[in-house]
């Protein structure tokens, strides 16, 4: 345990790995209140209301309509706050919209909006049933709900985002472990003692997973604690396909899940995404013995998975949905949602196998470093 709390003591006070910690919150604060907040926009009534603004109007008036989606309510809603139509140069939407009318339109509206040049203003409803909501009824046996789940798509992307740049700080926080060792001539001393042999190896890998376990709470925390106090996480119930985007298609069944399933899953895989990326840099620092090669290397090997997905085509892709840089995408979860068990288990198998292969190498390295020693 002493050798433990040391290593943990190691990686985390190290001041350029916390000028990167303070550094990546406060990138996503900045991407929270000025893109996502910042962004936001509704008009009522013909009063435009801009960022939290909008956000707290767009679930005052959500209220009144929360439950079960009915034809009726649909009406009402067209009724009570009317088509939007307002089109401006270069933005992807109607911009007199609110909350409730633009997903009506959306999903119900005989118009449509493809680019601000290519749209047509709805002027009726469609029953539900002639829909792909209708269908996603007929699929699921479950009724549409209706509530505000702007937080969840923030949510969504603000930990997309949040998981990116954690795997960022793994890199630079894991990959000292043992590179750093050896750069800085500490391992022949350590393997000099009889804890140094036996005990440091397993360690230094423990911290390097509570770093990287730390990273993520933190992380996962931020985004809570940014989507609560503004959004809220109305709206679990509801499926995801209404949520991310354009993602709603009643043939792949993922997009039909619940909000909160979705969410769980994602969180889920987060955290394995980042353990297996802890594991692949505790592998590369193992195998180097300057620090910056490791972090170079960690760094290639993390990417390196975007160009083999450009050129790899399907099969390319069923083989990356499983490594650290894809298995934190949302898009790609609903993609592989039907093959998922594959990505699992390469994500798995990265993990065990590169902790094994890291644990053996510095072992190798130990003995060669006893001899040279004796």
């Amino acid at each position: 345990m002493r050798l433990y709390k040391i290593e943990v003591f190691k990686l985390f006070y190290r001041k350029f790995f916390m000028i990167c910690l303070l550094s990546v919150l406060g990138i996503l604060l900045l991407y929270f209140y000025f893109v996502n907040v910042g962004d936001e926009r509704t008009t009522v009534n013909g009063n435009l209301y801009t960022g939290y603004k909008a956000v707290q109007v767009d679930r005052e008036i959500t209220k009144e309509f929360s439950g079960v989606l009915t034809d009726d309510i649909a009406e009402q809603i067209v009724e009570k706050y009317g088509f939007p139509s307002k089109v401006e140069e270069y933005y992807g939407y109607f911009r007199d919209q609110n909350y409730l009318n633009g997903f009506i339109t959306k999903y119900l509206g005989n118009g449509y909006f493809r680019d601000w040049n290519d749209y047509q203003v709805s002027t009726s409803l469609y029953t539900i049933s002639q829909t792909d909501l209708g269908r996603v009824v007929e699929v699921s046996g479950n009724e549409i709900t209706l509530d505000y789940t702007k937080g969840w798509t923030v949510f969504f992307d603000t930990l997309q985002l949040g998981m990116i740049l954690g795997s960022v700080l793994i890199l630079v926080g894991v990959s000292p472990v043992f590179s750093e060792e050896y750069q800085n001539k500490m391992a022949a001393l350590l393997f000099t003692s009889e804890e140094g042999k036996s005990k440091d190896i397993i360690a230094k890998i423990a911290a390097s997973f509570t770093m990287t376990t730390i990273i993520y709470i933190v992380i996962v925390s931020c985004v809570f604690v940014c989507i609560g106090s503004v959004y809220g996480f109305t709206g679990k119930d509801c499926i995801i396909g209404t949520v991310l985007g354009n993602a709603l298609n009643p043939a792949n069944p993922a997009t039909m899940k619940t909000v909160s399933f979705f969410a769980a899953l994602t969180l889920i895989l987060d955290y394995l995404a980042l353990l297996s990326l802890c594991a692949i840099t505790v592998c590369v620092s193992a195998h180097f013995k300057s620090l910056f090669h490791a972090v170079s290397v960690s760094c290639m090997i993390w990417l390196a998975p975007l160009l083999i997905r450009i050129m790899g085509g399907g099969a390319g892709f069923i083989l990356m949905a499983g490594t650290p840089l894809f298995m934190i995408m949302s898009g790609v979860l609903l993609d592989s949602f039907n093959f998922l068990i594959i990505p699992i288990i390469i994500a798995m198998c990265i993990l065990i196998l590169c902790t094994i292969n890291g644990w053996h190498i510095y072992r190798i390295e130990d003995k060669g470093e006893e001899n040279q020693i004796g």
